[in-house]
């Protein structure tokens, strides 16, 4: 080795030498780097929205391992793909195997053992809660994860109360709507309301005959849960209910029901829409709704719907085991702790279509999680 090279490879060992300074902020870089890659992306949060900043951020109580097998409905899959590569950063040793094709198959996948997440985009039906019993020995343990959308008829929307423009009703409670779509009134009414008049309009319009419309009779769930939510569990309707289902439009344009419901209502001057509460006709309005006569009234806008003050939002549940015979997953379970928090509650805004859960429905879902760990 002669001087000059001997002389470089010293400069090139002195350039490679860290000094205890260097080091140690080496160091504290690569032990930051889990949490860099943890951090989730940003989220424009809207002004009705703001609430989500409130929420908890998830902390991993410790890492599981695992797989989360759900079953259930197709139209949550964008939804629950983005939940899980945000939880993978977390939780990287965690896999996931989604079966997501209808809401029918989310409870039998449970009390089968083939799932242990069931995911359901609508309200759970008597004989699916039934069938868990019988066949799990336990009830099925539910979990609110998010609010239903406010204008798609396909992910569980908020549902709304139109009447034509020129009506001069501007709010009705849940005893007079029993009383109005149904056939056998449980609320208190003493009879059922088929005039205008019986719901306190006057002068022409008092005699005249209330025209009653509703989306597709092919769609039950949101049927079902008005019947359980306003008419006390009856599924006697109100026998002139025209349900409507889609149609071709102008120019060969698809209708679909729920928009026919609300079109019905704008040409109609007696007519009155039970249908998704985001659909608009300029000729047609939506009315407030109260739970109770002496109110409050509320108006069914995009953010009443997400903060759950207007009484006919929806929630989307999901379902896990939890009994005797089949615990609770605990895989499960921290996924649920993420999809509750700030990043998880985040995250269904960037989906744009299902809303997030106010801090307070968070605050109680969190308390009645199984402790598992």
């Amino acid at each position: 080795m002669n001087g000059r090279s001997g002389q470089a490879d010293m400069s090139e060992r002195a350039r490679l030498q860290l000094s205890p300074r260097r080091a140690a902020l080496v160091m504290l870089s690569c032990l930051c780097l889990p949490a860099a890659q943890a951090r989730s992306p940003e989220v424009n949060v809207p002004p009705w929205a703001r609430y989500v900043k409130s929420l908890p951020r998830y902390q991993p109580r410790r890492q599981v391992s695992g797989t989360i097998r759900s079953w259930g409905h197709g139209f949550l899959k964008v939804m629950m793909h983005d939940w899980e590569r945000g939880f993978h950063r977390f939780q990287p040793h965690v896999s996931f195997k989604d079966d997501l094709l209808s809401s029918g198959a989310a409870m039998a996948g449970l009390y089968t053992h083939r799932a242990n997440l069931g995911v359901l985009a609508r309200e759970i039906v008597p004989m699916e809660a039934a069938a868990y019993r019988k066949v799990a020995g336990q009830k099925p343990f539910p979990v609110t994860v998010l609010t239903g959308a406010y204008a798609d008829p396909d992910k569980i929307m908020a549902l709304g109360v139109f009447v034509n423009r020129d009506n001069p009703l501007a709010r009705l409670d849940f005893r007079q709507l029993d009383a109005i779509f149904g056939a056998r009134p449980l609320r208190g009414e003493a009879h059922s309301i088929r005039t205008w008049g019986e719901l306190g309009l006057k002068g022409a319009w008092r005699n005249r005959t209330i025209h009653p419309y509703s989306g597709p009779s092919t769609d039950e769930a949101p049927w079902f849960y008005f019947s359980q939510t306003v008419m006390r569990g009856s599924t006697l309707w109100n026998c002139a209910l025209q349900q409507l289902g889609g149609a071709e439009g102008p120019g060969g344009k698809r209708i679909n029901g729920y928009q026919r419901a609300v079109d019905s209502v704008a040409a109609d001057p007696d007519g009155i829409a039970l249908t998704s509460a985001g659909y608009r006709n300029a000729d047609a309005k939506l009315i407030a709704i109260a739970v109770h006569p002496a109110g409050p009234y509320i108006e069914p806008t995009l953010a009443n719907v997400a903060d759950r003050s207007y009484p006919l939002s929806r929630a989307v549940k999901f379902y896990i085991n939890d009994g005797p015979r089949i615990p609770p997953d605990p895989v499960v379970v921290e996924f649920l702790r993420y999809i509750l928090s700030r990043q998880g509650q985040e995250q269904v805004l960037r989906e744009g279509s299902f809303l997030p859960l106010t801090p307070a429905i968070v605050a109680a879902q969190l308390k009645k999680l199984p402790a598992t760990l």
